[in-house]
This record gives C-alpha cells, structure tokens and sequence, in this order.
C-alpha cells in the first residue's frame, strides 16, 4: 500500500475534501489519524469564512444552533464506528407516523443533511465495527445518503482504521469492490511533522529533544504484546502526566513508564541523567563549548534552552540578556541542531510578541538570521 507521512496525509486530506472524493487512511494506533484532520480542517473553516467547532465538544444548545443556522458553521465529527450499532447511522424507528416508516436521524445527521451545511465527517476504527454497521459507514461515504437524506454538498466524509495483521486489532477487511471506490494509503511515523505539531501543543520540550535523538522511539511497537508499546498519542499523554515535575525524578520515571512503556521510560532517563549532568554555568561562560560535546548532550542542552525560555514571562533586561545568551549557544552547533532548537523555542510559547521582542533585541541578529535563514523571523 502506498505510505505517506503526517504532512502528506494533510495535503491529501485537504485535497480529496476539496472534491469530495472518498478517502481510507490506514495507520498504526495513536499514530495522529483522527489529530492531522484537526490541523487541517480549521484553516478550510476560515477559508470559507465560517466558525470551525468540534461536534462532540458542544452542548445541546450550541448543536441546536448550528442546526438552525448551518450556513454559519463549519462542524468536525468524529464518530468512532466500532462502537456503534446500525441505529446510530440509520436512527431510529418514528412509531408515531402510520402512513410509512420513517426514522428519527441523531442530531449530528440533521445538521450534515441541511441545506447550507459544511464540514467533515469521519468515521474512525471503521474495520474494527461490525460488518453490518461498516456497510452502513461506507454506503454513506461512498453515496453520501445517511437515514434517507442527502449530505450537503460542502460535507466530505471519509474513514481510517488499523492495520490488518500488523496493529494486532481484530479488523474486517473491505472487500475489494468496496475498496476499488476508495482513495487509500497508509501513514507512517514522522518525526518532523510530529515536532512540528509537539512544539505548538505545550509537550513537554524534554520529550520532543529526547524523540529527535531517539526517532524510533515516536512509534516503537512492542511485537511480544506483553510491553506497553510508544506511540505520539502516547508521548503527549506521558507530558501531561509529567506536568511540571523535574524531568529527573523518579515520579517522571514512573509516568512516563506507564504512558509509553518501560523500554522508552528507560531511555528517557538516560536522556534526562546527561541533562542533569549537565554544567550549565560553564556552558553559558563558554558557548563555544558545546561544538565539541556529543549528540546526545547538544539535545539535552536543547530541550533545556526550551524550558528555560518556556518560563520567561516578560521582555525585560534579564530576559533580553538570557534570550541572547541561549542563541549565542546554539550557534555554535551545526546547522541542524540550531534550526530545529530555534524552532522548538520559537512554537512552545502561542506569545509570539514575546519571541520577536526577544530576537530582534539580539546584537548579533543580522549575523545569526544570515547564517541560519529569515524563516526564524517569521
């Protein structure tokens, strides 16, 4: 099967919603399936000028004003099809009416069907549902009629499920008329991608520094079942557990142990033992120091500088101070390190005023942006 990336699966998504063409995504438990939709589809919602809102995130009287005004709106629902039963897509039986047969549609149905309606509908763990129910799904996204009405034009509606044989899920597999109709691909773990979304999210910057020395570590499935495998949903799970314990503590050895598994718990301590060794008031007297250190120490010193700039919380002369400092260590390490440290800092804090204060206040600005690029500025 075709394999793509996080930021492929992205581009794809918007593509194949773009013309309404159905979509499979296979992929690995917590692999960011049903979390790469929420990058994606925010930007379409202000594209078309409407407010993006989460289906399962209102109350009752939010969805009632999204019903009555869809024009309004752009509404995501992620609907996790192995736990549901056929009544869920087709509704209910109305009893009332005695001339026919008609059926009481769920809330989230009446608003896709209405005139004026937009957003995505997605049908997770779709191979896991019982093969009644999964007909149902994919009879609705492949002719996109659910409990006798149709979709409004400007919904998309596509599904994921786990991998047969590989993510030890007990999945049906589609049948190849059925799967003829659909896009499909498979995503695989990315490491870029995943920062990308890490830094943004507040995990925890130890995690990401120790995953950009670790890769294999962001998706490392334990093949004897009888391990706690890694996953990033797993990883963004550890950093809130994690909270704002020290990195170094047993506490964390243990969080992180029951998020992740003992086998990336242990290794994230040997991460977080060189952090801890390191000496940081040499490091600042002489930055010219860390060219020479090994790869593990630079990322440690990394996710360091991260937390550190996690907890200024004014632009004032000892931030300004400190700030340059921190870049005055970054630059003497290769070019990789440096942008993907500068990066880290620069997405772990929504502030963005803060940031550019900060850098602009740096004497050696225009030396620094023109040997590490203007995307830094941005």
């Amino acid at each position: 099967m075709y394999k793509v990336q996080i930021k492929d699966y992205m581009s794809l998504l918007e593509k194949c919603y773009n013309v309404k063409s159905p979509l499979y995504v296979y992929g690995g438990p917590g692999i960011g399936k049903s979390e790469a939709p929420r990058q994606v589809f925010p930007k379409v919602a202000l594209e078309m000028k409407r407010k993006y809102v989460e289906w399962t995130d209102l109350t009752l009287d939010e969805k009632k004003a999204c019903i009555a005004a869809p024009e309004k709106y752009w509404v995501f629902c992620d609907q996790r099809v192995g736990q549901m039963d056929s009544t869920d897509l087709r509704g209910i039986p109305n009893m009332v009416n005695s001339e026919m047969l008609e059926t009481i549609p769920m809330s989230w149905v009446i608003y896709f069907t209405a005139k004026g309606a937009a957003g995505a509908i997605f049908f997770d763990e779709l191979n896991l549902a019982a093969p009644v129910v999964a007909g149902q799904a994919y009879q609705i996204i492949n002719e996109r009629t659910i409990a006798d009405r149709r979709l409004a034009p400007d919904v998309f509606v596509f599904g994921a499920g786990n991998r047969a044989g590989i993510d030890q899920a007990f999945v049906q597999e589609m049948p190849f008329p059925l799967k003829d109709r659909f896009n499909e691909f498979e995503v695989e773990p990315d490491v870029v991608s995943w920062t990308n979304w890490a830094t943004s999210n507040k995990i925890n910057p130890h995690l990401i520094a120790f995953v950009q020395w670790k890769n294999s570590y962001l998706y490392k499935v334990d093949t004897n079942k009888s391990n706690k495998s890694s996953t990033p949903r797993g990883i963004a799970r550890a950093s809130r557990l994690i909270g704002d314990a020290n990195v170094t503590s047993d506490e964390t050895h243990t969080m992180v142990s029951i998020a992740v598994g003992e086998g990336f718990a242990t290794e994230f301590q040997a991460y977080t033992t060189c952090y801890s060794k390191l000496n940081w008031k040499t490091i600042f007297k002489n930055p010219e120091s860390v060219a020479d250190m090994t790869i593990d120490k630079k990322w440690a010193i990394i996710g360091g500088l991260s937390e550190m700039y996690i907890k200024i919380k004014k632009v004032d002369k000892e931030s300004i101070a400190l700030f340059a400092q921190m870049l005055d260590i970054l630059s003497y390490m290769e070019p990789d390190f440096t942008l993907v440290g500068i990066k880290m800092i620069k997405d772990s804090d929504a502030n963005t005023k803060k940031y550019t204060s900060l850098l602009t206040a740096y004497p050696k600005i225009e030396e620094f942006v023109e040997k590490f690029g203007k995307y830094i500025m941005s």
